[in-house]
């Protein structure tokens, strides 16, 4: 059959143009590709901040034009007045919820949910993916509800002569920069390192005698990433997130991360053979993991072990890094802010003094401090941990009071620096005011509102461990030294924009006085 002269000029132009045919495919499939969700809040009649190929509404994040927490407060402030909005990752749609009995709904009411947290599936050690942070479902009920026993209030106050020998320890180190500046953020994290290492492995790091300590280095070096490796990382996280399953990720985190696991498996060995046994966190893991070994084997289910070595490794390794940086964190701020406001170091002070009478601290005086604990936990509000906390949707879910549903694995997200931030929530949101967090006031206040340990059965585990070992550092060093500001200080203080963390950019500088 002879073609006609439109078809034959129509295979003569595909013939001799397919390479610019076949780009012209590719741009339209790559567009369709990065473009095709684009439209998912507003079918669905949700505002939303309109996004951009490839970047969704993360361009900024990337580029580095804001610190993720400052970020975070300007995605807050653009939907609020709005119960929840919609935002995008690159392609994928995040549900940002700020309406207060919504967040509750998420976090509390309707957890069942909610369960996990939004994590990314790598080609990672077991050591890493068996964290309370990446487990889901069954697996982290099982294990979560097996190692709260070990951060009870009797083995937690076993604890704390261990945690008051490394405060005194910390003195000593903080003697030597007696009437000078020293960097907060450094020396904060010598102290939480060897508090650590003490109370959860029973090991010194010898972070608080040798200020070069290799523990130190090591731990130091873990959440450290480069900016080459930090570009690759969002690259594949927003164009081709299911690589992720074929990338070790521990590459990220320098060989500290194996070193860390070497010496932890190694403490864990010994006690595993050990006849005497010790209070520390590492001890009551390796306890427990025994017990449900022996109760399954008794039963014939011993398929069924949810802690075995990786699991035990993981939280190890969870903890140490956990309570290193996060403690050594809110630590800085606390000081920071008894040098700024003079006013707070002094009341403080007098309040310790009114409690304990002048007498060595108890484990028991630690729950009478309470405008210590308001002191703490206004620093919290203004420097959280996290500048956001996820969920991602476990079982089909219709948001109370809307039509709209949400299907398994979409991800929600509350603003938490937002939600601090809020005037209407907090009225004079960026003045440190720690009475807001006393008995009348915090009891006006829905408690899901600060959210700095997060809120609900996914929050942070070890938050009355944090709060002994903070709140003993604290009356250990306003018995013992004065803060005051220097020239390096500053107010406020400067964060880092390519950190997910609360990362200062020239450090948090305080001139420290012996008393």
């Amino acid at each position: 059959m002879e073609l006609n002269t439109g078809t034959k000029e129509l295979l003569f132009f595909i013939v001799e143009n397919w390479k610019l045919l076949l780009f012209f495919n590719l741009i339209f499939f790559i567009y369709f590709y990065y473009t095709q969700n684009f439209d998912y809040f507003e079918k669905r009649n949700v505002k939303f901040m309109k996004p951009v190929i490839f970047f969704g509404n993360s361009l900024s994040r990337i580029t580095g034009k804001k610190p993720f927490i400052e970020f975070q407060l300007d995605v807050y402030n653009y939907f609020k007045g709005n119960r929840f909005g919609g935002y995008f990752e690159g392609r994928r749609p995040v549900l940002y919820v700020l309406d207060p009995d919504l967040i509750k709904s998420v976090t509390i009411s309707d957890a069942d949910h909610f369960i996990d947290r939004s994590t990314i599936k790598t080609k990672e050690p077991r050591y890493l993916s068996r964290s309370l942070l990446a487990l889901k479902g069954m697996e982290w009920k099982a294990v979560r509800s097996l190692i709260t026993p070990t951060f009870s209030s009797s083995r937690l106050k076993n604890m704390f002569p261990l945690v008051q020998h490394c405060s005194d320890q910390w003195v000593g180190l903080l003697s030597r920069f007696d009437n000078t500046e020293i960097e907060l953020k450094e020396m904060t994290g010598h102290f939480t390192l060897e508090v650590t290492g003490v109370c959860a492995f029973g090991i010194s790091t010898d972070a608080l005698k040798d200020e070069n300590a290799e523990f130190f280095k090591v731990a130091e070096k873990f959440n450290y990433m480069s900016i080459q490796k930090r570009m690759f990382f969002f690259f594949i996280l927003l164009f081709m997130p299911s690589m992720f399953k074929y990338i070790n990720i521990s590459f990220m985190n320098h060989d500290s991360t194996k070193k860390l696991v070497k010496i932890l498996q190694n403490t864990k060995a010994e006690r595993m053979t050990a006849e005497s046994k010790r209070s520390d966190f590492l001890q009551l893991l390796v306890d427990v993991a025994i017990k449900e070994k022996e109760e399954l084997e008794n039963t014939g289910e011993s398929s069924k072990r949810y802690l075995d070595n990786d699991t035990l490794d993981a939280q190890a390794l969870l903890f140490l890094l956990a309570g290193f940086e996060t403690t050594s964190t809110l630590l800085s701020f606390v000081f920071h802010t008894m040098a700024v406001r003079p006013d707070i170091q002094d009341k403080l002070r007098a309040h310790i003094e009114e409690i304990t009478k002048g007498q060595e601290l108890t484990y028991d005086h630690l729950s009478q401090l309470d405008y210590l604990e308001a002191v703490i936990q206004e620093t919290l509000r203004m420097y959280p941990p996290l500048g956001r906390i996820d969920r991602t949707c476990s079982k089909p879910y219709t948001v109370p009071g809307s039509s709209l549903n949400l299907k398994v694995g979409d991800v929600v997200a509350v603003p938490v620096y937002g939600i601090h931030m809020d005037p209407d929530i907090y009225p004079e949101p960026k003045k440190f005011i720690p009475e807001r967090f006393m008995k009348e006031e915090k009891k006006e206040r829905p408690s899901h509102l600060f959210l700095a340990f997060g809120a609900g059965p996914r929050n942070c585990i070890g938050i009355r461990f944090a709060m002994v070992v903070a709140k003993t550092a604290i009356v250990t060093l306003m018995r013992n030294f004065k803060f005051s500001s220097g020239p390096k200080t500053e107010n406020p203080v400067k964060f880092h924009r390519n950190s997910m963390l609360l990362k200062p950019e020239s450090g948090v500088w305080v001139h420290v006085e012996k008393i």
